[in-house]
């Protein structure tokens, strides 16, 4: 059987490797509206939904165990359990595809300082070019 709380087991990995401290940790100091403080309430979302969708798996499996003789009185509670297994999901998902992506976008700072120092070229600045002109002008409705 897979992992029920694989998801967020795997952020919270990441988000740990980041900083390189426990999550407890780093949610006992997190500042309010910080960058860590915003990444911990979405691993904390993540975790919630996590435990959504075991607790709703658990209510469906229950409703439908072999041993259980199921009624027509039942089946719009078994029906109302998926829909809320199919939700708990769909909701897990995106938390783990957003706090995934913010975390492939940030990287350790002694990271950013070590690069920084092998390449300095690499930080320079160019300017973007300005965007083409219109080939027509607007035209208002």
């Amino acid at each position: 059987m897979p992992d029920p709380y694989a998801a967020s087991r795997a952020a919270g990995e990441r988000i740990e490797a980041l900083y390189g401290r426990p999550v407890a940790e780093l949610a006992a100091d997190a500042a309010p509206g910080s960058m860590r403080h915003a990444l911990l309430n979405s691993f904390d979302a993540l975790q919630y939904a996590d435990r959504a969708v075991t607790f709703h798996a658990q209510q469906l499996h229950r409703l439908t165990h072999p041993d259980r003789a199921i009624e027509s009185v039942d089946l719009g509670h078994i029906a109302d359990a998926t829909r809320r297994l199919a939700h708990a999901v769909t909701v897990r998902d995106s938390h783990a595809q957003v706090l995934g992506d913010v975390l492939n976008s940030l990287v350790r700072v002694h990271d950013v300082t070590s690069q920084a120092s092998a390449a300095p070229q690499a930080l320079a600045v160019t300017p973007a070019p300005p965007p083409p002109a219109p080939t027509e002008p607007a035209r208002s409705r």
